[in-house]
């Protein structure tokens, strides 16, 4: 006859043994185990409990078990998997002690999750590394020039281009509008012919340009240029 009581007892001394710290007695039947990861996450620490209560007839049969979480969050479906895992290994281990195995099976899932972590961490991470390199490399390489978008380019700067100087043409005729040329001033003014008078000396000439015809003025500029040939003829020979 199996006595259940002592395996129980055996069972109970060797997790005290290999579980010093994160045992915990409730009764002779009743039980605690603390389940941590092999290398916890600093950030995000997280910690399961493994609740077990003997049954009369353990360990041929399943004890009653709760998996608790005690730190940390712990998403769900990563709880779901430690269950199931946990659940699949007790009944395979049916006949013998089991609570180590299952405390195993916790641990190894933990370890998991936090290993998923950090490689979910690690993608992010290279995804940004990655367009922050995509970005930088941007900068040198350019836009990729094609007839299409030349003719499109060509089409707005030449849009731009005629805005541009209709606005400055319209700047320099509002500028121009309502000056008058020189000649303007002259015919609407007549005082401005006089004004240069105070500056001639007593013996000084004036004279009215509109009382000679073109021809006359051509006369006398051709005149003017014989009498200074004649004058430079005549140096010439008295120096010879």
């Amino acid at each position: 006859m199996t006595d259940y009581v002592e395996e129980q007892q055996n069972e109970i001394e060797a997790l005290e043994s290999i579980y010093p710290d994160e045992f915990q007695s409730i009764s002779e039947k009743e039980f605690k185990i603390a389940v941590y990861p092999d290398e916890q996450d600093e950030e995000n620490p997280r910690g399961l409990s493994l609740h077990v209560k003997y049954t009369p007839t353990y360990p041929e049969e399943l004890p009653e078990y709760e998996i608790q979480t005690i730190e940390g969050q712990i998403p769900q479906k990563y709880y779901t998997k430690i269950i199931e895992a946990v659940q699949e290994a007790a009944e395979e281990s049916i006949g013998m002690a089991m609570v180590f195995t299952m405390v195993s099976i916790m641990k190894e899932e933990l370890d998991n999750i936090v290993l998923d972590v950090k490689r979910h961490e690690e993608e992010i991470l290279n995804e940004e590394r990655r367009k922050a390199e995509e970005a930088e490399q941007a900068k040198f390489t350019g836009t990729k020039v094609t007839v299409e978008s030349f003719m499109d380019w060509k089409r707005k700067f030449d849009a731009e281009m005629m805005k541009k100087d209709a606005v400055l043409r319209a700047q320099k005729e509002k500028e121009l509008k309502g000056k008058l040329t020189g000649r303007q001033l002259f015919e609407q003014d007549k005082s401005l012919a006089l004004s240069d008078a105070k500056y001639m000396e007593d013996d000084d000439v004036s004279v009215d340009p509109s009382q000679f015809d073109k021809d006359e003025r051509a006369g006398a500029l051709d005149k003017e240029d014989e009498e200074g040939e004649n004058a430079v003829w005549k140096q010439f020979g008295k120096e010879d």
